[in-house]
């Protein structure tokens, strides 16, 4: 959406009046043009003990800019919405430290106005049970700007937390989220909010920790923990588990001479909701659409009440290019695509293994090298240049019946295939995690993302049990630790973040250590909203138009100009100097008799 603000040039002799004006407020403001009346005051959040609320008055309209000191550095933010009633949120407070909180308030016709004394703001240090993170590597300079979210678990305490860290590895947000039903995994909404689920509800939480919003799943559908993803035309897809009886399914994944039966088995089903009203829009079947009766090494591994696990669906996404949706079915080592519109399937991506006949049309063949397939896989997601990127698990790296590997022996990794839906082809385009010098092995959970700005991945190696192939721990064997890692999009990728969450200083053999199902780079805390400038201010000097506006540095701001209203001429962008300030200097003006101007938000 883009927001327009309107300013006329009327005639010449009103020109140089309006410019003589500003140009006389410019050159003499007022002491006191604007004038915090009362505040600054911070209150804390309950449920978000690194944010809270910046409160104050002033007696016109006016913006703000805030400077916090925690006693080992300083940062800034602009805000640039005009009122006289201020309630600000403020993130990005770091744990432990007393927060200074400078407040300068600005009106429309940039005089300033700073608070004589700061709002104080002390934050306390992070709770007992906080996980331990480790920065090994931090290189900001060629990572992907922002902060990474996760939310992980403390497996020994049984306490999670939902947490945001800076490209140095430094917690500035966290919450238990106990307020609101959470699954494993959370999202960062494009109005800066987070989006979390339960069993029967999704949830918009903003960084205060206050539920904003809430969407109850259609006909008791309940949610699979694994994925919930709300999507660009006012829907949410989620997985949803369900019973159903088999007939022939095999008894074992290890005996090929073991007989079939029937048997009742967990399947899944891939929902989509909408969120305007609730409705149930679509209800596709994996089970009826794959192999009922194919099984893994994975099939009998984990324990459902509803039946034997025969998919353990755990990612959901839609493929805009052709409105079709891509499912992960984690004990079916495969990816699949299916079409919205019709249900019908497109293509598997998994090792050829145990298909029956009716699914062989569906399979990619494999074609250049390296080439490795993907084994109990999480997170598929498409990148830009239309690759499908995933998390490879690679739980046992082999099918019945062939010889599995030992998760002693084994690596996980990140891969990148390009599929060719015409050739039904696929070929391996890149990997991290075979060939480095410390291998990480995780049983289950993980994710890889790319990033927009620096083309690296962002990898979470979620539940990691062997690390270069022996366990993390020695006193604690079956302990767990989380690795973060960002590398470099090359052929031979270099790590340019890497945070592990343990405690490599443990001596309890009970320790169970931590896992975080995925983690997200978001771009910043705030949210970047279109919003019109509200400050469009005209000066004429010397023959040139200069127009002066604030606005958010994120956005990019077009200058235009018209003389009837009607016919616009794009006469640049303006360029952003510190603060948010813009000063646009139309050199072609002249001394035209009547001229509109125009700033376009995009």
């Amino acid at each position: 959406m883009e927001k327009l603000n309107d300013k006329r040039k009327s005639n010449s002799k009103q020109s140089k009046l309006i410019a003589v004006l500003f140009l006389g407020l410019a050159a003499a403001p007022p002491a006191e043009a604007v004038t915090i009346l009362s505040g600054p005051w911070f209150t804390n959040a309950p449920m978000a003990p690194l944010a809270g609320i910046l409160a104050f008055t002033t007696d016109v309209p006016a913006r703000l800019s805030v400077s916090v000191t925690d006693g080992i550095g300083t940062w800034q933010r602009d805000f640039y919405d005009y009122g006289t009633t201020h309630a600000v949120p403020l993130f990005g407070f770091r744990p432990g430290q007393t927060n200074l909180i400078r407040v300068t308030a600005w009106d429309r016709f940039r005089n300033a106005f700073t608070a004589p004394a700061p709002a104080v703001f002390v934050t306390a240090p992070l709770p007992a049970d906080f996980p331990t993170l480790n920065v090994l590597i931090s290189e900001p300079e060629r990572m992907e700007p922002g902060y990474t979210l996760f939310r992980v678990l403390n497996a020994t305490a049984s306490s999670p937390y939902t947490v945001l860290v800076d490209n140095a590895g430094e917690v500035v947000w966290y919450s238990p989220m106990s307020q609101v039903l959470v699954g494993i995994d959370v999202r960062q909404l494009p109005d800066g909010n987070l989006f979390v689920f339960g069993a029967t509800s999704f949830s918009e939480v903003n960084l205060l920790g206050e539920v904003v919003n809430t969407w109850t799943v259609p006909d008791n559908l309940a949610i699979d923990e694994h994925d919930g993803v709300p999507t660009a035309h006012n829907t949410i897809l989620y997985i949803n588990d369900y019973s159903q009886v088999v007939q022939g399914f095999p008894s074992s994944a290890t005996d090929p001479n073991a007989p079939t039966q029937l048997t009742t088995v967990a399947a899944n089903s891939i929902i989509e909701m909408s969120s305007t009203n609730g409705a149930l829009l679509n209800n596709w079947s994996l089970l009826d659409l794959l192999d009922p009766v194919r099984v893994t090494y994975l099939t009998f591994t984990v324990p459902d009440i509803l039946g034997v696990d025969w998919g353990h669906a755990n990612a959901v996404i839609e493929d805009p290019s052709d409105d079709s949706i891509i499912a992960s079915l984690r004990h079916q080592n495969a990816v699949v695509k299916f079409s919205r519109a019709t249900g019908q399937l497109v293509w598997i991506l998994g090792p050829p293994e145990n298909w029956g006949p009716e699914w062989q049309p569906y399979l990619l063949t494999p074609v250049g090298t390296p080439f490795a397939w993907n084994y109990g896989q999480h997170a598929p997601t498409l990148t830009p240049q239309g690759t499908l990127l995933l998390f490879d698990d690679g739980n046992y790296r082999a099918c019945p019946f062939d010889p599995p590997v030992a998760n002693s022996n084994n690596y996980s990794r990140a891969v990148e295939y390009q599929i060719n839906e015409q050739t039904m082809e696929v070929s391996q385009v890149w990997q991290y995690g075979q060939t480095v010098p410390q291998p990480l092995f995780t049983d289950f959970l993980g994710s890889a993302d790319w990033q927009t700005n620096t083309g690296n991945v962002l990898i979470d190696f979620g539940a990691v049990s062997y690390v270069d192939y022996a366990s993390p721990d020695t006193n604690a064997p079956n302990a767990l630790l989380v690795r973060i890692q960002e590398v470099t999009h090359d052929p031979n990728p270099q790590v340019v973040f890497d945070l592990s969450i343990f405690d490599y200083g443990n001596t309890d053999p009970g320790y169970a250590g931590y896992w975080a199902y995925r983690s997200h780079r978001v771009a910043d805390l705030y949210a970047h909203p279109p919003m019109p400038v509200a400050d469009l201010n005209l000066l004429y000097y010397d023959g040139v138009a200069v127009l002066e506006f604030s606005a958010d540095p994120a956005r990019t701001y077009v200058v235009e100009a018209s003389t009837d209203l009607l016919n616009w001429s794009a006469l640049g962008t303006a360029q952003p100097e510190p603060g948010g300030l813009y000063d646009f200097e139309d050199t072609e003006s002249g001394n035209p008799p009547n001229l509109y101007y125009r700033i376009q938000t995009q």
